[in-house]
């Protein structure tokens, strides 16, 4: 008798331990790429960039983009680089960082896009009172030349990782538990991009996945490779969102193709996170001066609750002032800068 009364509850731990096993071998699924047209409103695109991490918004904005693109390109070369071999940065790929914002008045305006910032917004507000832009590069992956191989693909890797925050480990392990996101990044297409020209991929879907234990963190079950990565190719003009948690990278520049795949890539992050890129040392007060108000806030050339704080910068022989006042409620107004 007593035999038979173990027997149900070492049944049920039997089972119990059969699915642990079942969920311990079974892969992680990647999602589909979602892709929403250019009438799409904020919420809409905030949500599906919530559910699976990342989400192209195709055709939202082809002449801008192409204007960036002749902007851009007539600044010419000075001041941009190329990674070195085997590195992050990839040694076919040419970066412009930070100065591009200054260089393109097209570049200005889609840093400040409506409909982008708005989804931006909604995502990441849950954690913060105001976001900034933390991050501006124009991004070109070009072919290899002549016999030369092409440089491999970037390494999936998280954009949040740029902040040591992001391996705290009492923060909740996952979105699914609370899990915050320290920023939004949106790549502009200013060309085509295409499965053989270097197209981002993405592991949609990632955001959700566990941050601990590296750059894919630990699980239930194995994990996808970089081979089932998804590349979000799309049209000049249209733009892809992804979350800071979830998995991406650039794809390789396959030769096919004669020209390179050229992109804007904007990071906006929490307002209490430092930036990327400190857009006032890379470039000159007049230029700063002549942003809109909204991309000097977002910059940074904004604070709250400051009254009469001036501070003097020293750059290649010649002084900076900056003097901020309290100019309304909160605290906000650039009263001079130059």
């Amino acid at each position: 008798m007593a035999a038979r009364g173990w027997a149900l509850p070492l049944g049920a731990a039997a089972c119990g331990l059969a699915v642990w096993v079942a969920l311990r071998r079974r892969k992680r699924a990647v999602l589909a790429l979602p892709r929403l047209s250019s009438d799409a409103g904020a919420s809409a695109l905030a949500a599906a960039l919530q559910r699976c991490g990342v989400v192209v918004v195709e055709g939202l904005a082809p002449e801008l983009a192409e204007q960036a693109k002749r902007e851009l390109a007539d600044k010419g070369l000075q001041g941009t680089f190329h990674g070195a071999e085997g590195s992050f940065a990839g040694h076919h790929t040419r970066r412009n960082a930070g100065k591009a914002l200054g260089e393109s008045l097209a570049a200005q305006e889609l840093a400040q896009h409506p409909l982008i910032l708005e989804a931006v917004e909604k995502v990441l507000l849950r954690w913060c009172k105001r976001i900034n832009l933390g991050t501006c590069s124009a991004i070109s992956v070009e072919p290899p030349s002549g016999n030369e191989a092409p440089a491999p693909p970037q390494v999936l890797h998280r954009d949040n990782s740029m902040w040591g925050a992001s391996t705290w480990p009492w923060l909740p392990s996952s979105s699914f538990k609370g899990r915050p996101e320290f920023s939004v990044s949106v790549m502009w297409a200013l060309s085509d991009f295409t499965a053989s020209n270097g197209a981002t991929r993405f592991l949609p879907g990632s955001n959700h996945w566990p941050a601990q234990g590296g750059a894919y963190g630990k699980g239930v079950g194995p994990l996808p490779e970089e081979a089932d990565a998804v590349k979000a190719t799309m049209a000049r003009g249209s733009v892809a969102l992804w979350l800071g948690n979830t998995l991406h990278g650039a794809g390789a520049h396959s030769g096919k193709e004669p020209s390179a795949r050229h992109g804007l890539v904007f990071i906006y992050n929490l307002g209490w996170l430092k930036p990327e890129h400190n857009f006032h040392w890379a470039m000159p007060p007049g230029v700063l001066r002549s942003f809109s108000p909204k991309l000097q806030e977002l910059i940074g050339l904004f604070g709250q609750l400051v009254s009469g704080w001036h501070t003097l910068r020293r750059r290649r022989g010649w002084a900076c002032w900056m003097t901020w006042s309290q100019t309304r409620a909160g605290g906000q107004g650039l009263v001079s800068l130059g």
